[in-house]
């Protein structure tokens, strides 16, 4: 079996999460988040 991913980014909120959630329970899978912690748009705020 092929693995998919849907990757989604934008501005800290808009909704990314959210729309995730939405993604997910559509096509009946998980959804996979980053740590906000070590999040990659940390190191620029």
């Amino acid at each position: 079996m092929i693995e998919s991913y849907i990757a989604i980014e934008g501005p800290i909120g808009v909704g990314k999460t959210s729309l995730a959630e939405i993604i997910a329970d559509k096509l009946n899978t998980r959804k996979v988040l980053e740590n906000s912690k070590k999040s990659f748009s940390r190191r620029f705020l």
